[in-house]
C-alpha cells in the first residue's frame, strides 16, 4: 500500500507544494543512501539537487558544509552499535536527558556545550555518561537533519570514550517514518519536490539514517529510572506489555506501516500507537482521575523508581508526583531557551542554557 502511495505522492508534489518551490535559495541535506561498499549523497545547495557517490577511497575529498554535524569518515568507520536490543543498563554514575529538539539545532547544540556534554568542536565530552534523547528530533523546525546527524556521529563519539547516547523514537519519529508529515517544516516539501521523493521514503530502510532510526527503542531502563517519550500508562500494565514487546513492536512492525494496514486488526498494535501507548500517553498531567497510587502500580510493574518522559511541553523540567516522574520537555522546539536533566550517583539535577545548575 505504502508503495503506491508514494508513486501517487511523487507525482502530486508539484501540485501539491508547488508555492514551496525556492523564491530564497535553500539548502538542505545531506541525505544518504546505502549501495553496498558505497554511499549515495544526495543533497541540496542553492535551491539545487546534487549528488555524489562516495567510497571508503574518496569520501575524505568530499566538503562536507561543517564537519561538525556531518564528518562523512563516520558513513565508513565500522561501528556496530553493541546495545541494538538491549534495553536495561545498570551501575551508570552520570546521566543526561532531554527531549523535543525539533530541528532547534543550534539551541540544541548551546545547552549541550554550555553543560559538558560536548567540547566546543561539538565532539562527545561526557566521558562514560550516558546521553538520552527522550524523543521528537524531528517535525517543526528547519534544522532536523543537522541534528540527526550530529547525534549519528555523536554515538559513535561516546561509544568510544565508553559512554553511551541513546536516542529513543518519540511520536514525531513514527510519525515521519509511517508518513504522517503534518508537522514538517515546509523546507522539506521544496527537498522532496527537488527529489522526487516522499519525505518518509527518503528515511526509509536503504537510507542511512532510515536504517539507523529502525535500531532505536521507545523505551529503556537505566539504573532505577524508565525513560519513554509520552509515559508508561495503567493501560500498560492491564495488557502486561513488557518493554521488550514494546519496543519490537514499534521497530518491527509500526514503524512500517500505515493506520489503514493490516497489521492494525491486531488491537495490541494498534493500542501501542494510541493515546495510551507509550509514544502518546499524557496521562500524567492531564487526566483528572490518574493519582500517585496508579503511578506506583505502574512503577512496581516496570521496577523502576522514576520515569523520565517528553512530549507534554513545559517552561523548565520538571517533576511531578514526589519526583516518580520527571519532564524534560522543555519547550526547546520554540528555539528559545531550555533545560537538560542530570542524574549523577542517584541525585537528580537541572542545567539551564547557560550551564548553571539547581536541584530538581
Amino acid at each position: 500500500m505504502k508503495k503506491i502511495l508514494s508513486l501517487l505522492a511523487i507525482g502530486s508534489l508539484f501540485i501539491m507544494y508547488g508555492s514551496f518551490v525556492s523564491e530564497t535559495p535553500f539548502s538542505d541535506g545531506p541525505y544518504v543512501f546505502d549501495k553496498g561498499k558505497k554511499r549515495l549523497v544526495q543533497w541540496v545547495e542553492d535551491s539545487m539537487a546534487k549528488k555524489k557517490m562516495l567510497s571508503p577511497k574518496n569520501y575524505s575529498k568530499f566538503k562536507s558544509k561543517d564537519e561538525k554535524y556531518f564528518n562523512p569518515k563516520y558513513l565508513f568507520s565500522g561501528y556496530t552499535n553493541e546495545d541494538i536490543g538491549t534495553f536495561e543498563f545498570d551501575e551508570v554514575e552520570k546521566i543526561a536527558a532531554l527531549s523535543d529538539i525539533h530541528g532547534q539545532y543550534d539551541l540544541f547544540i548551546e545547552i549541550l556545550r554550555n553543560n559538558g556534554i560536548i567540547d566546543d568542536q561539538n565532539q562527545w565530552a561526557f566521558g562514560e555518561g550516558h546521553f538520552v534523547i527522550v524523543g521528537d528530533i524531528f517535525d517543526r523546525g528547519d534544522k532536523v537533519q543537522e541534528c540527526l546527524w550530529f547525534v549519528y556521529q555523536l554515538e559513535q563519539q561516546a561509544a568510544d570514550a565508553g559512554g553511551k547516547v541513546h536516542y529513543l523514537l518519540g511520536n514525531h519519529e513514527v510519525m515521519v517514518l509511517t508518513g504522517d508529515l503534518r508537522y514538517v517544516h515546509d523546507k522539506y516539501h521544496q527537498t522532496e519536490q527537488l527529489f522526487q521523493m516522499p519525505y518518509w521514503q527518503i528515511f526509509g530502510p536503504e537510507s542511512e539514517l532510515g536504517k539507523w532510526l529502525r535500531t532505536k527503542p521507545v523505551t529503556i531502563r537505566i539504573n532505577d529510572i524508565q525513560f519513554v517519550h509520552g509515559g508508561l500508562s495503567p493501560a500498560l500494565v492491564v495488557s502486561k506489555f513488557t518493554v521488550a514487546n514494546i519496543n519490537k513492536s514499534f521497530t518491527e512492525v509500526i514503524i512500517d506501516a500505515e493506520p489503514k494496514d493490516s497489521i492494525y486488526n491486531d488491537p495490541r498494535i494498534k493500542f501501542l500507537n494510541k493515546s495510551q501507548g507509550p509514544i502518546w500517553y499524557r496521562g500524567y498531567f492531564r487526566d483528572d482521575n490518574f493519582n500517585e497510587s496508579q503511578l506506583d502500580t505502574v512503577l512496581d510493574y516496570f521496577d523502576v523508581e522514576r520515569i523520565v518522559v517528553g512530549h507534554t511541553s513545559q517552561d523548565s523540567v520538571q517533576s511531578l508526583y514526589n519526583d516518580k516522574v520527571i519532564v524534560v520537555d522543555s519547550s526547546i522546539k520554540l528555539g528559545e531557551s531550555g533545560e537538560i536533566l542530570f542524574v549523577e550517583n542517584g541525585e537528580p539535577s537541572i542545567g539551564n542554557m547557560m550551564g548553571d545548575r539547581r536541584k530538581l
